[in-house]
């Protein structure tokens, strides 16, 4: 039996490796654990979009323009005191695309937990992006507002 060339073998070896990961990472959306341990580094001056919950004053006008985070309306409401997983909130307002009664039904399951809204809670999402001049541009669209009795979705994210 002939011994195969060590110079071979390794680059055999070193092939074997880069295969295993490219198709690790590719699976996985770019993110594997032990090559993305630091991804607030590797994705710096990225958008991002997070959620954020006012609670709003029982008023029938209802503005779905987006805005500053200076001119919110409503008082802040913290989801985590009242038993919401903020990063299951950010993830179901920013990855939905089709907004209908099933998904509002949900997002407002996971705000009251079953119970019948007692209180007008609007779910904005929160956009942020860096400029050309390096400023950071925030804005706030109101997505969703729950409210005892009625549920109202954005007009213009309705499908």
């Amino acid at each position: 039996m002939k011994d195969v060339d060590p110079n071979k073998k390794s680059k055999m070896l070193v092939m074997a490796v880069m295969c295993v990961y490219v198709l690790t990472v590719a699976t996985n959306l770019g993110e594997f654990w032990p090559f993305s341990i630091y991804p607030m580094f590797s994705q710096g001056g990225k958008s991002w979009t997070r959620s954020l919950v006012r609670e709003m004053p029982s008023s029938d006008s209802v503005s779905w323009d987006a805005t500053s985070l200076e001119n919110l309306p409503g008082t802040p409401f913290s989801v985590k005191a009242n038993g919401v997983d903020p990063i299951d909130l950010a993830n179901l307002v920013s990855k939905t695309v089709t907004w209908d009664s099933i998904r509002v039904a949900a997002l407002e399951k996971m705000m009251f937990g079953g119970a019948v809204p007692d209180r007008n809670l609007m779910i904005f999402k929160v956009q942020g992006r860096l400029t050309d001049q390096d400023d950071v541009e925030v804005s706030a669209t109101p997505f969703v507002l729950i409210s005892p009795g009625r549920d109202q979705i954005n007009p213009s994210i309705v499908p």
